[in-house]
């Protein structure tokens, strides 16, 4: 049994990686947890793993044989704009200034020292900007329509209509075992156990799972609350072109999370 977790930013990644560590050896866990460093990985030794937990393109999980669960969770599409900006902003704030500088780490230095404004709308240079945009503008429906972390600008050079885009995203997601909510992280722990333990591997880590259950785990949550995060937006200066471009980075996402979830978050600046 393989188990493939198609991680996106901020959505309780690291905490279900967490989770899934239960139930496999270490050597069974591949180790990489960006897709830069899952394609240094040769396709023999892929082939030895059981878990694969990160920011992969899902394509690229197509080369691993074998029965498997493949899944991803949602959050609500502006909670988690938000809270990816600020915790940009976090790692910023920690790293080494020299980092910063480097090619791959603009769009970190970028939600550090740019404002609001110019972060969301229209700051930075034309490739610093792509690669916000890349990151923020509607990322679940174009990485589920293009099975890429990098499918935006490529999907957006084919001049396809937005409505053709979701409609390829939502049929992509209905290939998957498991499709979930970061409000409801009790199905996802309980398809776990029950997938997992088909393998027969699964007792051990159903037992620690009662100890500490998945949604209590919480890893890498100290960008802080979404109410919060509004009123700290506004104190970095944001004004009603924030929240409007938020709101507009939700749009597509927001048609997917109603689909599956109901209810369609909005930003708004009262």
């Amino acid at each position: 049994m393989n188990v493939k977790f198609l991680h996106i930013p901020k959505t309780a990644g690291t905490s279900v990686r967490s989770f899934l560590s239960r139930f496999f050896a270490a050597r069974h866990i591949c180790p990489p947890v960006d897709q830069s460093q899952f394609r240094d990985i040769s396709a023999e030794r892929l082939q030895s793993f059981r878990i694969f937990s990160g920011h992969f393109h899902w394509r690229a999980l197509d080369q691993i044989e074998g029965p498997g669960f493949t899944f991803s969770i949602l959050r609500q599409p502006v909670a988690r704009i938000v809270s990816f900006y600020f915790f940009l902003r976090a790692v910023a704030a920690r790293s080494d200034p020299a980092k910063l500088s480097g090619p791959h780490m603009q769009g970190i230095h970028a939600a550090l020292n740019l404002p609001p404004d110019a972060f969301f709308c229209d700051g930075g240079s034309p490739e610093v900007r792509s690669h916000i945009d890349d990151l923020f503008d509607n990322f679940y429906t174009f990485y589920f329509a293009g099975r890429a972390f990098n499918a935006r600008r490529r999907i957006q050079k084919r001049n396809i209509p937005e409505s053709k885009i979701v409609a390829t995203a939502q049929r992509n997601l209905d290939l998957l075992d498991g499709l979930y909510s970061t409000d409801d992280l009790v199905s996802l722990q309980q398809d776990i156990i029950d997938w997992v333990g088909r393998s027969g591997i699964g007792l051990g880590g159903t037992l620690r799972s009662r100890l500490i259950p998945l949604p209590r785990i919480n890893l890498n949550t100290r960008e802080g609350y979404f109410t919060s995060r509004v009123a700290d937006l506004k104190a970095l200066g944001a004004t009603y072109r924030t929240f409007e471009r938020i709101n507009d980075m939700a749009r597509l996402d927001s048609v997917t999370w109603a689909a599956r979830f109901g209810h369609i978050p909005v930003l708004r600046l009262d």
